[in-house]
């Protein structure tokens, strides 16, 4: 941070020799670098700092305590949006003006008594703010200022039965994710919208947390186990992955977001609609960061009132996700009203459902933060300061093998190895199970003839299934999958129907008809006909057109 010296150093003569005035003190150099050590070294001795603060007012004070609750130094935007804004006057104005002595607001007051300075950070979408010189920061005659109150946040703990435990699952969600993934070919992504465009209907069944599914897809491609330009697996990094223990793993997935530029949140917030997103300038991990500093100075194991810390982020830091605090450029829609959320007067409609977001979506999920059934409070946890202090997780979990019965049902646990349950999930085709612990693939010709054609062959399911259930791969199983691989299918099951005719006359007519005759397949009695099941109402359908009604019973 700056110094005082450096402060004045900026300024011209005559704009020091009225901070000198402002502040009770007399300059005796005449030129501006000997102004400015002269000013510097006389504004820090104690009883010329008493007598300058003491000549500020309230309001000044007020700035100087905000200044000094966000460790001395703070956006222009936001404190020229509460107190007012420094005049940009000229020598002749000032001569004028005579603002050292009639300040437009409490910051020009602040300024003219050289207690604050203006700079730019170094970031890349620099931000300007107001600084106290950080010689001057130690030495100000004012109480300490206010830092987050554990007791100010601190909310009753909720009854056991009402605590949403940190969620761990997202680690089995990425196997099933995987899983799927690998298995299907129609996935797509589509570069004009930025998006995924794909049909994953059928795999929010099987997940814990489908909410999340979009987040995931996202992190599995930063962390390398999906390609970046669309939802294909990438064999060698996904393999890596699986074979990592669940510490390891949803550690992996949590540094992925933490560090994400590919995920943003603020586009996840529910109650927000975004029509024009890429006109949208922010840096998703700078705001991340900025929630997860303000998290880190509460303590663990106590549950907090969310929408306290939700107050004290816009008290502290309130432009954490706008630039040069700009709050009107972003076109942000009220889902609820269609109204454009225009201004810092939706900020709680904004920012703070964002941090609210955070807090109940990715934190929860990651499994760093408790949460109390109506979402109202949460209590951290060790694996949250573990993450912000970069040090590793430790999750204890006993795997069990895979088992399999002698009809050809794989049973995968929640706690089996995941790189064993996604080969599982290629060989045998998915049945729903309402044990959320449990996963189930059974073995049928048409799942062995897809991971056939993925290179699985029936020596390596074999081989596998042996390893993975333990050596307790039924006898009946073996000897199926080892005449598949010799003979391949051994019958085929067809769904069909029968149609009857009620005459000669009515069966000579479709036969006679082209179209109708296609339909009827072999001729299993006098007057009926083996029909395919697919073709059943095509067949209704054209036959109504010749004036002939077909019931279709289904039962």
């Amino acid at each position: 941070m700056h110094k005082l010296k450096s402060t004045y150093s900026q300024h011209d003569l005559e704009l020091l020799r009225m901070i000198a005035s402002a502040a009770g003190l007399l300059l005796h150099a005449s030129n501006k670098r000997n102004a400015a050590i002269e000013l510097s070294s006389a504004m820090q001795e104690p009883d010329n700092l008493k007598l300058n603060c003491a000549g500020l007012g309230e309001e000044a004070q007020d700035v100087l305590y905000e200044l000094l609750a966000s460790g001395g130094q703070m956006t222009v935007s936001s404190i020229s949006r509460k107190y007012g804004a420094i005049r940009p006057l000229g020598p002749a104005a000032r001569q004028r003006e005579r603002p050292q002595l009639e300040p437009a607001n409490p910051v020009e007051t602040l300024w003219y008594h050289g207690l604050i300075g203006r700079a730019f950070d170094n970031q890349s979408d620099a931000q300007e703010y107001y600084y106290i010189p950080s010689d001057l920061l130690p030495l100000l005659p004012l109480p300490k200022p206010k830092t987050l109150s554990i007791r100010e946040l601190q909310n009753q703990s909720p009854n056991e039965n009402n605590i949403l435990v940190a969620k761990q699952t997202l680690v089995d969600d990425a196997c099933t994710t995987l899983a799927f993934l690998r298995a299907y070919k129609e996935n797509s992504y589509d570069h004009s919208k930025s998006e995924f465009n794909v049909s994953l209907d059928k795999l929010h069944a099987y997940l814990h947390q489908p909410k999340h599914l979009n987040m995931l897809l996202s992190l599995l491609q930063d962390i390398g186990c999906i390609s970046k330009s669309g939802l294909t697996p990438i064999s060698k990094n996904t393999r890596v992955f699986l074979s990592n223990n669940r510490s390891e793993q949803l550690r992996s997935l949590a540094n992925a977001w933490h560090k994400s530029t590919r995920w943003i949140d603020l586009f996840s917030v529910p109650t927000l609609e975004f029509n024009h997103s890429d006109s949208i300038r922010l840096r998703p991990e700078k705001v991340r960061n900025s929630i997860l500093d303000q998290l880190n100075m509460i303590d663990s194991d106590v549950w907090v009132d969310l929408n306290k810390f939700v107050k004290i982020i816009k008290t502290n830091c309130p432009d954490f996700q706008r630039v040069s605090g700009d709050y009107n450029s972003w076109y942000i829609i009220n889902k609820a009203t269609g109204k454009q959320l225009k201004g810092f007067k939706y900020w709680n409609l904004v920012e703070g459902a964002l941090v609210k977001q955070i807090v109940t979506g990715p934190i929860h999920s990651l499994g760093m933060i408790d949460l109390s059934r109506n979402h109202e409070s949460f209590r951290l946890n060790q694996m949250f300061y573990k993450l912000m202090q970069n040090e590793p997780w430790e999750i204890v979990e006993e795997q069990k093998p895979l088992a399999i019965n002698d009809n050809g049902l794989i049973t995968a646990f929640r706690s089996s190895n995941r790189a064993d349950r996604f080969l599982a999930a290629r060989l045998g085709k998915w049945e729903m199970t309402r044990n959320p612990d449990l996963y189930r693939y059974r073995i049928c010709a048409n799942s062995l003839q897809q991971a056939k054609e993925q290179g699985f062959t029936a020596s390596h399911a074999i081989s596998f299934l042996q390893r993975a259930t333990e050596q307790s791969l039924p006898d009946s199983i073996l000897k199926a999958l080892q005449n598949w691989a010799n003979e391949g299918i051994a019958a085929q099951l067809t769904k069909i129907t029968v149609i009857t005719f009620n005459s000669e006359s009515t069966l000579q007519m479709l036969l006679s008809d082209t179209q109708a005759k296609q339909y009827l397949e072999e001729q299993i009695g006098p007057l009926t006909f083996r029909v395919r099941y697919d073709s059943r109402k095509q067949l209704r359908d054209h036959m109504i057109k010749l004036g002939l009604i077909l019931e279709i019973n289904d039962s």
